[in-house]
């Protein structure tokens, strides 16, 4: 499937220029389509997973990266879910690192998550296998070798169309966190409101 790159001839998302036009535009239904043949030639079933009922379960991949600008661990962001939210909505809190996890059972786990949050780069693509309605949090840094802020495969997270994607700052302040657990609020809000199709 030669259109389906996570940013064509660009540089992930590093540079101004990156921004100025997009590769996977209007190709939300082929990356869906690409993602269900993914999981039924490893055997997995695309459609089987239910997001919309409770439990929601909220996945963190934590430690995504070797870059230690990009490696989080999230231990506040799931406190804080737990505790402002987890009397309002029935949640699962999740906490893994991929890479210590096999494809499949990356696949399965997040196949069946209704919000999934994680730090951009090569970890970010396991979001290509959440379900249809899903939210996406994708944590970025505001800063790099050329000065602007590296939301790195946002044309192919911000494309998936069957999702939503949220871009977030890796070094978050208090009012980072609030706005963080109003936005899983929201979020939590219209899945519950939701059927799955």
């Amino acid at each position: 499937m030669g259109m389906l790159t996570d940013h064509g001839l660009k540089l992930h998302g590093w540079i101004p220029e990156d921004y100025e036009t997009m590769h996977n535009h209007g190709r939300g239904a082929s990356v869906y389509a690409f993602r269900n043949w993914m999981m039924e030639n490893i055997g997995i079933a695309p459609e089987t997973k239910k997001i919309h009922n409770a439990p929601y379960k909220i996945v963190f991949s934590t430690a995504s990266s070797s870059q230690q600008n990009r490696n989080m661990t999230f231990e506040k962001h799931a406190q804080l879910l737990e505790e402002k939210l987890g009397s309002k909505y029935n949640i699962v809190v999740i906490e893994v690192v991929l890479s210590q996890m096999s494809l499949e059972d990356q696949i399965e786990l997040v196949s069946g998550c209704s919000i999934f949050i994680t730090v951009c780069g090569g970890g970010a693509l396991t979001a290509m296998f959440l379900p249809k309605g899903a939210a996406l949090f994708v944590y970025f840094n505001q800063g790099n070798k050329y000065g602007t802020p590296a939301r790195l495969d946002w044309d192919l997270l911000n494309n998936m169309g069957y999702i939503r994607s949220h871009w977030l700052p890796t070094r978050p302040g208090e009012h980072d966190f609030d706005a963080f657990v109003k936005l899983v609020d929201h979020e939590l809000d219209v899945i519950s409101h939701t059927n799955d199709v």
